[in-house]
């Protein structure tokens, strides 16, 4: 999903008039164009989820699509208000606004897209959960093409590769020294709960180091997708943690 800011929705909401069902003056055609210059077949079942007025296809796209993708569509239509207004000589410049919107977006994460689902036979264990940017962009391609096993191995690397940049160690048990506090951290524990903390992240990354020993030293094979969640779970969080101070 996007991050449109409710601001942000509704100054698109008025300037596009969706509250007449359109948007614009948009055919079905023109409408159906406009998304498929993107890959986008706004006809899907999935965007009519709130209905099949165009309006309400646009807000299930804002709701479904990531923040670049949908930031690359707003863009394209602060290009036909420009259009317009140089040929018109409009006064009330909506193309900067909506192109603050639309580049607003493609500066944010694609947060919204990172969510994996984690699915069990009861549906009230269904958890959503958001991978840490800097795991998934590195572990995507994998996970594309269901390759489990190279995602975590990939994800265990990104883990250790930062915790060596940060503290030039190799190994996590060196690597949380309390001399490397400072680089980790940004201070010292403040108090024994904290000195707990700090231990507990070092003990989480040794973990995240003896998996990936095991992973490095075997050959790839098919790794279950529940599993690989775990998995990455432990990665985002390990990079999570060590990286706040940044």
């Amino acid at each position: 999903m996007s991050n449109l800011s409710p601001a942000d929705r509704e100054y698109l909401e008025n300037a596009l008039r969706m509250d007449t069902g359109w948007v614009l003056h948009f055919t079905d055609k023109t409408f159906s164009e406009l998304f498929a210059a993107f890959g986008i077949d706004i006809n899907d079942e999935k965007y009519k989820k709130y209905g099949e007025s165009k309006a309400k296809r646009m807000r299930a796209f804002w709701d479904i699509d990531n923040n670049k993708t949908v930031g690359r569509v707003i863009l394209e239509l602060a290009a036909f208000f420009r259009n317009a207004e140089l040929r018109q000589s409009l006064t009330i410049k909506f193309s900067e606004q909506i192109e603050k919107i639309g580049n607003k977006l493609l500066n944010m994460p694609d947060v919204g897209r990172t969510a994996v689902e984690i699915v069990k036979p009861n549906i009230t264990s269904n958890i959503d959960f958001v991978l840490h940017p800097a795991i998934f962009e590195h572990v995507e391609r994998y996970l594309v093409t269901e390759d489990y096993f190279h995602a975590v191995e990939e994800a265990y690397k990104i883990v250790r590769r930062k915790l060596k940049d940060l503290t030039n160690e190799e190994q996590a048990h060196r690597a949380f020294s309390e001399e490397n506090y400072m680089r980790i951290f940004g201070h010292e524990p403040v108090n024994e709960v904290e000195k707990d903390f700090f231990e507990g992240i070092k003990f989480l990354n040794m973990a995240i180091q003896k998996f990936r020993n095991e992973k490095a030293h075997d050959l790839a094979k098919s790794l279950d997708r529940n599993i690989a969640i775990h998995y990455l779970a432990l990665a985002s969080l390990a990079y999570d943690l060590i990286t706040r101070n940044e």
